[in-house]
């Protein structure tokens, strides 16, 4: 069989080659199948929807169910107690509603990063209901998602935890008129961290970073192993974030691990991309290089205080020079995104908390224009796409791997490698071909 483009993107083919991974359920299907598998819900037909919905939570067991429940959780603990005098039963209740929903929450995502296939089938069950739930929708409709990048000891956990700590601390306004995105109720951040590529553990130790704000009862804080994934996120992370979405945190910020300049995965996975610079991160040169810098919505040059305020401020000049060199582009989108032609370089300080107010005015305009523009609807259909076939990929892979055919043939692949009687190219071609027929 000759293998074409149009071959591999055909939907023979990958019927072919998913229908025996779907018969073994010993790896994940597709997250964004079951978006496809919903799609139903938006219709007009709610009955067949809410059968679509009832059928699934049949499937699921009494954990599963448990943990749907208290994510889907519609009663805010933080208005359970008056804020003048709770008495002490009240305050009680409040609190263990909330050490309830963020202890679910932690379960949840312990089920989603679990290897073993029964909690694999499980989580999938869950996250196809919880994405047809109308309760998600509307949450996910009024949650903003904000990546932080940056090379190791730029100091982004620092700042994620300052600038946390910054928007909880915001007074909220009590006018109904006022505009509700400039007002953040809960905060998210999933912290992702490196795996060892000798032992596979991880240290997770960003957390320890963020001491005050993961304590914090409007805060949530989950550290995550990269699982040697490249391009600075772990192999979950999107659903990671959509459960964090689902529970009611409106603002979900998504930390990377140190990340060189081409590994840019990050931007599919938020709504708007920060690139934390520290000071003498690198001349105008280094701006204009192709990479994360290419692609991130606004700089930050982290650090601006003391003896290094002249160096972060030589250094903002330096990117803001090069970005006007760049010229206008909106990466990811197709077009340019009117208001927000050039990515603004702020400073700011963790040690210090100043520039946070900058930062946050920032976010806040660049949310409204996508909005009103129609484009973060349009950026997370996008995403959603990226995902399906990143997913693919792991499928295939995965049962290269795990067939015992296929594992036979790889091994017969590998020693022609070691007696060189082929190449590399060739040997995966012979084994693509095998995984067709199988």
């Amino acid at each position: 069989m000759t293998l074409t483009a149009t071959t591999i993107l055909s939907r023979p083919f990958l019927t072919r080659i998913l229908r025996p991974v779907a018969q073994r359920r010993t790896q994940r299907p597709l997250l964004y199948a079951s978006q496809r598998q919903f799609s139903s819900l938006a219709s007009d037909d709610s009955s067949s929807a809410e059968e679509e919905v009832d059928a699934v939570w049949s499937k699921m067991d009494a954990k599963s169910r448990r943990l749907a429940k208290l994510l889907l959780d519609s009663d805010d603990p933080h208005d359970m107690a008056s804020e003048d005098a709770p008495d002490e039963a009240t305050r009680r209740l409040r609190e263990n509603h909330i050490f309830n929903r963020r202890r679910g929450l932690s379960q949840a995502i312990t089920l989603i990063e679990s290897s073993h296939a029964d909690h694999q089938k499980q989580s999938n069950l869950l996250l196809t209901y919880l994405l047809g739930h109308e309760n998600n929708h509307n949450r996910k409709d009024r949650s903003f998602r904000l990546g932080i990048a940056g090379s190791p000891g730029a100091g982004k956990s620092t700042f994620v935890e300052a600038f946390g700590k910054h928007l909880l601390n915001l007074p909220k306004d009590d006018n109904p008129d006022a505009d509700s995105h400039e007002q953040c109720n809960k905060v998210a951040v999933v912290c992702v961290d490196p795996s060892s590529a000798v032992t596979g553990g991880s240290i997770l130790g960003d957390k320890t970073r963020m001491m005050e704000l993961s304590r914090h009862e409007r805060a949530y804080v989950r550290p995550s192993p990269t699982r040697n994934v490249l391009g600075g996120l772990s192999a979950y992370t999107e659903d990671v974030v959509s459960l964090c979405q689902v529970a009611g945190y409106d603002f979900v910020m998504l930390e990377t691990v140190g990340l060189g300049q081409s590994e840019i995965e990050v931007k599919e996975s938020v709504d708007m991309l920060i690139l934390m610079v520290p000071p003498g991160g690198g001349d105008d040169l280094q701006g204009i290089k192709k990479g994360i810098v290419e692609v991130c919505d606004m700089i930050v040059v982290t650090k601006a205080d003391g003896n290094f305020l002249v160096a972060a401020k030589h250094t903002a000049a330096d990117y803001r020079g090069a970005l006007r060199m760049m010229g206008p582009r909106r990466a990811g989108l197709g077009s340019t995104l009117e208001g927000w032609e050039t990515p603004p370089v702020l400073l700011a300080s963790s040690y210090d908390n100043t520039g946070m107010d900058d930062v946050w005015g920032e976010i806040c305009r660049f949310r409204n224009l996508m909005m009103e523009s129609g484009k973060l609807q349009e950026k997370r259909q996008k995403q959603t796409k990226y995902w399906m076939w990143k997913n693919l990929q792991n499928l295939i892979l995965e049962q290269t791997r795990t067939d015992h055919v296929l594992r036979q043939k790889a091994e017969t692949l590998e020693r022609d490698l070691r007696e060189g009687k082929t190449t590399p190219r060739v040997a995966a071609t012979e084994l693509l071909d095998s995984l067709v027929r199988t």
